[in-house]
């Protein structure tokens, strides 16, 4: 089941696995969806879902969420999925690994473009001891601009937002620094600018080493970058861009790119550099929702052989995950 599968990445992810020959249900608080489902309402969710389920939940923006449809899956017995991008979200999936472990369900949170996709491709790079990530992301606006991924962006703009500097998180301003980043084509150049990253606390879980991780986003608008970076240092005009609501998806959609993707670049202690890049031109978005897809048939199909809070390197094979995309025309790039 997608619980918001109505939404643009739980019908991206949907349509994947119908393409894969499954038959998800899709939830939704609004009617006209398979299964009336409010992730935030224990009496919702009781009534839609069942012991054995497999749920993956794409209902964002997940800064805005609870803990509430993990701990009914704890309560229940059903696995669950998220496509979640928010840190908050992330500490709070995890403070419950260990009710989670001792219910014997899977919880694969963060499982998209960040944390898994970004586990993967560094697993890829060949680097064994990384101390030094960066994550770039180049979104195809045209395409995936909306009222959820706005209030993503507008929950770090210009605010406190947590990296990972000298081995510790480390207080900065969201959008508030930028640095050019050149990804293949059909992307090119980019001036991308610091966010907030699950990366910062789930990567060096997995790799002791680092020592930096920090993430970039392009809005990939004309434009919008400088009016951006101007509202994270005056509130008045960040006030402005809360106040566009809906204009704003709007015209990032008419105004937006349609190629994109995201890239990483690897330094080990030896101070070499890897880079890797994911590229599309239309469907890079795709990269956000295929690792719950893949994770999803597994483990509906029994295939998936973790329990309990499963880390991100985990979560999918890198080899299956790269080939899957490479089949939707989404390209892995390499560079050393």
């Amino acid at each position: 089941m997608v619980a918001g599968g109505r939404g643009f990445f739980g019908g991206a992810l949907a349509e994947w696995l119908r393409v894969e020959g499954a038959r998800p249900l899709i939830g939704s608080r609004r009617s006209g969806a398979d299964l009336l489902l409010d992730p935030e309402d224990s009496d919702s969710i009781r009534a839609a879902l069942s012991a054995g389920d497999v749920v993956v939940d794409a209902a964002g923006p997940f800064q805005a969420r609870t803990s509430t449809l993990a701990r009914e899956a704890v309560t229940m017995g059903f696995d669950l999925i998220d496509l979640s991008d928010s840190l908050d979200h992330f500490l709070r999936m995890d403070a419950l690994a260990g009710p989670v472990e001792s219910a014997g369900i899977r919880v694969l949170t963060s499982c998209s473009t960040v944390s898994t996709v970004t586990a993967a491709l560094i697993a890829s790079s060949g680097v064994q001891d990384p101390i030094r990530v960066g994550v770039f992301l180049a979104p195809t606006t045209k395409r995936t601009a909306s009222p959820g991924t706005a209030a993503s962006l507008r929950h770090s703009l210009g605010r406190p937002i947590r990296v990972l500097r000298h081995g510790r998180l480390t207080g900065a301003v969201g959008w508030g620094e930028s640095r050019p980043f050149v990804m293949p084509p059909p992307v090119g150049r980019l001036r991308c600018h610091l966010m907030e990253s699950v990366d910062a606390v789930a990567l060096p879980r997995i790799w002791s080493g680092l020592r930096e991780v920090e993430f970039w986003v392009d809005s990939r608008v004309p434009g919008l970058n400088g009016f951006l970076s101007l509202a994270a240092r005056r509130p008045g005009i960040r006030r402005l861009v809360t106040r566009a609501g809906s204009a704003g998806p709007r015209i990032a959609r008419l105004l937006g790119h349609s190629a994109g993707g995201m890239a990483i670049e690897i330094e080990d202690r030896a101070g070499e550099v890897a880079s890797l890049a994911l590229v599309a031109e239309g469907r890079s978005y795709l990269t956000a929702v295929a690792p719950a897809a893949l994770a999803a048939r597994a483990l509906a199909e029994d295939r998936f052989g973790e329990h309990g809070l499963v880390p991100h390197d985990r979560h999918v094979e890198p080899g299956a995950l790269l080939e899957a995309l490479r089949r939707r025309g989404i390209h892995c790039v390499r560079e050393r």
